[in-house]
């Protein structure tokens, strides 16, 4: 079963990315700067009605990874990523 919640990582965690159903929700260079990842994910779950068991964190592949440098920021979904996931 595909996981809901996706937390996606620069290969030098430079910058992550959360997507939820597949849609980015939100970017920063750190998730939850300030109070923790573990209140970011807790918040995340809450207000999408998922669990911690619904989270998956992920490191980018090298041509994800690239694009968000060159870019900014990784794509607003989940299906503009190359590189091959698996995400269950």
């Amino acid at each position: 079963m595909e996981k809901r919640i996706i937390i996606l990582s620069s290969q030098e965690d430079y910058w992550e990315a959360c997507y939820v159903d597949g849609k980015c929700v939100e970017q920063a260079h750190h998730l939850g700067e300030g109070n923790g990842k573990i209140s970011f994910l807790k918040e995340i779950c809450k207000k999408h009605n998922a669990t911690l068991d619904d989270v998956l964190e992920v490191d980018a592949e090298e041509e994800d990874d690239q694009a968000a440098m060159d870019c900014g920021s990784f794509p607003d979904l989940l299906d503009e990523l190359e590189g091959g996931y698996n995400f269950s």
